[in-house]
C-alpha cells in the first residue's frame, strides 16, 4: 500500500502539481479544499502526512493544525505547512499551533520529498532493524523506535514527529547537554533552515507532553547552551553546562 498524503489547499492546480510529484515518488495524494474536508480525511484515511498550503488566506492552516493536534486520532500525524515568502507572523502562528515543519513557497520538490521520507526516521541515521528494535528507556520514559511509540510511567505519550526525534536524541545522550545546533541536526531534515528559538518551542511541547503522564520535569535547560535529560533535575535553568 502506497503512503497517503493529504493536501489541504484552496488551489486545485497546485494540488495537481504536488499530486504529480508525489505519485512519481511512490506516494498517493488526496485533496482537501476546506478545513472540514482535511479533518474528515485525516480521521478516516490514516494518512502518512498532511501538507497544508497557506498561500490563500481563506484556508487557515493554523486553525487546521490546532484541530488536528487536539484530536487523539490525528494528534501524531506529521503536519507540513507551505508558507509565502516574508510571512514571519504566519510562521510563528503555525509553530504555536503545532506544525512539524514549514517550507517557503516555491519549494524545491527534492526538499519536500526528503522531509517526507525521513519524517519518521531516526536522527542518528540508524537503519538496522535489530538496533532500532531495542527500546530506549530513562526516568520512566520508554521509547519503542520500531513501533514509533513513547510511554512514561506506563502511560502513552502522543508526540509530533519533531518532538519524537528530539526525545530520541536526548535519550541516546541522557545526562549530557545537547546544544541547539546538535538538536537541529538530529531532529530536522538536512537543508531545512531552523532558528534556535524554534528548538525552544518544540522542547516546550515535549516537556508538556511528558508531564501529562505524571512525574517530575526531567528536561534540564542550560542557559545559552541547550538541553539535557536529567532525572535529578528540578526543571530549573542551569547556567553551568557541565561536562560533555
Amino acid at each position: 500500500m502506497r503512503p497517503l498524503i493529504i493536501i489541504g489547499s484552496t488551489e486545485a492546480d497546485y494540488y495537481g502539481l504536488l499530486n504529480h510529484i508525489l505519485e512519481a515518488e511512490g506516494f498517493d495524494a488526496v485533496f482537501g479544499g476546506t478545513i472540514e474536508e482535511v479533518l474528515h480525511l485525516a480521521a478516516e484515511c490514516t494518512p502518512y502526512a498532511i501538507i497544508l498550503d497557506t498561500r490563500l488566506g481563506s484556508f487557515s492552516a493554523a486553525k487546521a493544525c490546532r484541530a488536528l493536534k487536539s484530536n487523539p486520532r490525528t494528534g501524531d500525524l506529521a503536519l507540513i505547512a507551505l508558507i509565502e515568502p516574508g510571512a514571519e507572523s504566519q510562521y510563528a502562528d503555525l509553530l504555536e499551533a503545532g506544525v512539524d515543519a514549514c517550507f517557503v513557497r516555491p519549494i524545491a520538490p527534492t526538499k519536500l520529498l526528503e522531509h517526507l521520507r525521513t519524517r519518521a526516521g531516526d536522527g542518528d541515521g540508524i537503519s538496522s532493524k535489530t538496533t532500532r528494535s531495542v527500546p530506549l528507556a530513562y526516568a520512566g520514559i520508554e521509547m519503542d523506535l520500531e513501533g514509533h511509540r513513547v510511554k512514561r510511567n506506563g502511560v502513552d505519550i502522543h508526540l509530533g514527529q519533531t518532538e519524537f526525534r528530539l526525545l530520541q536524541h536526548l535519550l541516546r545522550h541522557r545526562e549530557h547537554v545537547c546544544d541547539r545546533q546538535e538538536l537541529i541536526a538530529n531532529a530536522w531534515p538536512q537543508n531545512v533552515h531552523v532558528e534556535p528559538r524554534t528548538v525552544n518551542v518544540h522542547i516546550g511541547r515535549l516537556r508538556k507532553a511528558l508531564l501529562l503522564a505524571g512525574g517530575s520535569d526531567v528536561i534540564r535547560t542550560v542557559r545559552s547552551v541547550g538541553y539535557a535529560l536529567d532525572e535529578n533535575s528540578s526543571s530549573g535553568i542551569s547556567t553551568n553546562p557541565g561536562p560533555r
